[in-house]
Formats: C-alpha cells, structure tokens, sequence
C-alpha cells in the first residue's frame, strides 16, 4: 500500500473520497499504483500511457497552417521500499516518446526521467513526518498547484487538521530557466465536516535568475459535498510583491455549485463563475491583473470517473484579466462511464491586446472584451479496474475581440494500463 502521504495528496484525501462504490477519478499524473508486493519491505507497480492529441487553427486564421497531431507513448515504474517501519523510499521512473506533426513536418523526442523520488520519515516527532526529495504539490482542483517538485515539506497533524510547511524548486529537472523558482509555501487545511474541507495557504515565489520578480500569493479554499448528491466549492487568492518596475495587486475567485439527481442515469447540472482581476490604468506603476501561482493545472472533476480542464479543453486560460461563466450537463449511464457537455464563456475584466497563458494563439485587439465560447464534450471509460480511457472534443468561437477570428477545434484521446 503506498504511503498515508502519497494518499492524502494524489488520490484519497477525506474530501476526494468518492461516494460509496464509484471509481475513483481518472487522473493520468498520478503514481502507478504499487500492485505486486515482495513481503512487507517492497511494492512496486506499472502503469502504461498512450495519447492522440489533434489541434486545428489554434490561431484563428484558416488561411495560415497551425494544425497539428501530436501522439505520446508514455511508461511509469515506481517502487516503494520501507528500510525501517517508519522510514520509507519511494521513486518513480518515467520513460516518454512523442511524435508532433505540424505543417507537414514530423519531428519525435524521446526522455527518461526520475519522475519522482522520495524519502518520508514518519513520526520524526509526535505526529509529524518529513518528506524530502522529488514528490508531488497538488490540490483537488488544482487551482493553487499540481506540480512534481524537488522539496522538503513537513507536515504536521492530519483529520481533522494538517499543517504543512515547505521549500521545493524545480532544481534538478528545470525544462526552463524559469522553473528554478523557489517557493516557499505554508498550506493548512481544515477538515469542517465529514466531507468538506477549508484550506488557508501562502505561497511566497523568488526567481534567483530575476530578483525583481517576487510574487506572492495568499488564499482560502472550500471544498465540500456534505449535501448528498451536491459538490460546492470557493477559491479566493490575491497576488502581491512586484514584478520588475511593477508593484503586483490583484484579486481573482472561482466559485460553483454541481448538483447530481437520483434518476436513471445520474443526470447532473453544474454553474460556476470564475473571475481574475484586471489592469485599467497600465501606465501607473501598480499592476492589477490577478495571476494564478504558475503552478496550477486547472483540472478537477464534477460527478463524472474523469479529470477534466474546467476552463476549457482548449481555450485553458489562466485566470487573469478574466471572466468565465460556465454551465454543464452530465450524465452516469453506467457505474464506469461517465459524459460531461460543458459550455464556456469569455470577457476580459478590462480590454488587453494580450492574454496570459491560453491554449489559443491569437491575439485580441485590445479594443473589446468578449474573447468568445468554448463548448466541451468529455467521455470517461473505465472498462475495467486495470484499463480507464478518457475522450475529449472542444470547440472553441471567437467572439469580438478577435474580429476576423475563426473557429478552432481540438480532439483528444487517452487510455491508461495500469499494472
């Protein structure tokens, strides 16, 4: 059995829990799970990873050529070794091809990587372990972070209270120079009632390659579903520090309530808001554009077996200088398969000739702010316990802000073999 910390954070906290009998959730980042045991000191399981990605006029122009196909063949191995009853070492291997056709060209890059790889010390004081090395940051809706980063974190209590405490970076495996920021995180959660769950959190980011950039982050989550049958959750952050010349000030929230009915099917009916604050004034030196913490996935699930982009499988904006209405149907039809029909809409809290990190190449004209629709389609399959596939089509409809904009289009297809 993989570690009581392993669990809490990547599959069965008390909040993630599902209802009694259902699957658990889809979620390709996730460990192998440790399926063969080799007497009480090792564990070890695989997991295999196959994907089909095909992107069209992420651009919004027909008339220039961006489509692009993209297939990845992925390997997990991960193994847990417990030397002493409360120490345990756990490491996971990542073995990834992908090939990516664009504009007629194909190019493939293989990698091998330590995914993960970890020591946790268990009661090093009463009720309190340590965890050091590479492991994984995540939150259940992943709106403050899901990342694989080199730590070391303490964490102090459990139910119905935890502290955690930590300094990570992505110091042994940055992609980019930029992921050599440290952070500095402090996460308490709380848990109110059986199933909801209150976190407060503060995330200080410093780039040693930019002393000048020095976000920090300071927030609240709820999360719950304590009402049979409903999910609700609240996300509220602020960013402060300065960015270069700028002195960072915004605000951003996401809030929604998804509601399941006892009928054939399961049918459900999901609203949420998200709003990220914007910048009137640019030529002051106060910067009002609400950012996230550049660690957030921005996936989570509503009552379906599959995570999903709940901005949108396309679009997958950040939330800044943002507002996005989104309303969504779903449905059950069987204990192992699940559909989601989302719709998605767009509008800058203030006009900007630039977004921050979206799935869509183009760029608005500064001069409107209903950036457009997006309408979603996702399909989860778990067609038994060791094979779950996930299917997702997205079509994205430009609204004013990109005045000659056409429509662009995504379809996805992912299916995990767990070992």
């Amino acid at each position: 059995m993989i570690s009581l910390l392993l669990l809490r954070h990547e599959t069965a906290s008390a909040f993630q829990e599902e209802e009694k009998g259902a699957p658990p959730p889809i979620d390709s980042d996730a460990s192998p799970p440790l399926s063969f045991q080799f007497g009480p000191q090792l564990s070890i399981g695989a997991q295999l990873h196959l994907g089909v990605l095909r992107r069209k006029n992420r651009d919004l122009e027909e008339a220039l050529e961006d489509d692009q196909t993209r297939l990845t063949g992925r390997l997990d191995l991960a193994a847990l070794i417990r030397p002493l009853e409360r120490v345990e070492l756990f490491s996971e291997f990542r073995f990834e091809e992908r090939s990516l056709s664009r504009d007629g060209e194909v190019s493939r890059d293989r990698t091998g990587e330590v995914n993960k790889a970890y020591l946790l010390w268990k009661e090093v004081f009463p009720a309190t372990q340590i965890q050091i090395g590479r492991q994984r940051f995540k939150d259940s809706r992943e709106w403050i972070y899901d990342e694989n980063l080199d730590a070391v974190r303490l964490i102090w209590g459990g139910d119905p209270v935890e502290l955690q405490l930590s300094v990570s970076s992505n110091r042994f495996n940055p992609k980019k120079p930029e992921e050599r920021i440290r952070n500095y995180v402090l996460y308490a959660v709380h848990q109110v009632a059986p199933k909801d769950e209150a976190a407060f959190y503060a995330i200080a980011r410093r780039d040693p390659t930019n002393k000048d950039r020095h976000p920090t982050f300071v927030g609240i989550s709820w999360k719950g579903k304590s009402i049979q049958g409903q999910r609700y959750w609240l996300e509220a952050a602020s960013v402060s520090g300065s960015d270069g010349s700028k002195i960072l000030r915004g605000y951003g929230w996401d809030i929604g309530w998804s509601s399941r009915f006892d009928y054939p099917m399961k049918p459900s009916v999901t609203i949420g808001y998200a709003f990220g604050s914007g910048d009137r004034n640019t030529e002051d030196r106060i910067d009002r554009n609400f950012q996230q913490t550049g660690l957030q996935d921005n996936q989570g699930k509503w009552h379906g077996v599959t995570k999903f982009k709940y901005y949108g499988e396309l679009f997958d904006p950040e939330l800044s200088n943002l507002k996005i209405w989104t309303a969504g149907l779903g449905a059950t039809p069987f204990q192992k398969v699940s559909v989601d029909l989302v719709y998605h809409h767009y509008a800058q809290v203030e006009e900007a000739a630039r977004l921050r990190d979206t799935g869509i190449k183009a760029r608005p004209s500064g001069e409107e702010r209903n950036l457009g629709s997006e309408i979603d389609l996702i399909w989860g399959f778990r067609a038994m316990a060791q094979v779950q596939m996930e299917a997702t089509s997205a079509l994205f409809l430009p609204g004013s802000a990109f005045p000659s904009g056409e429509r662009a289009f995504s379809q996805e297809f992912k299916m995990q073999v767990l070992f």
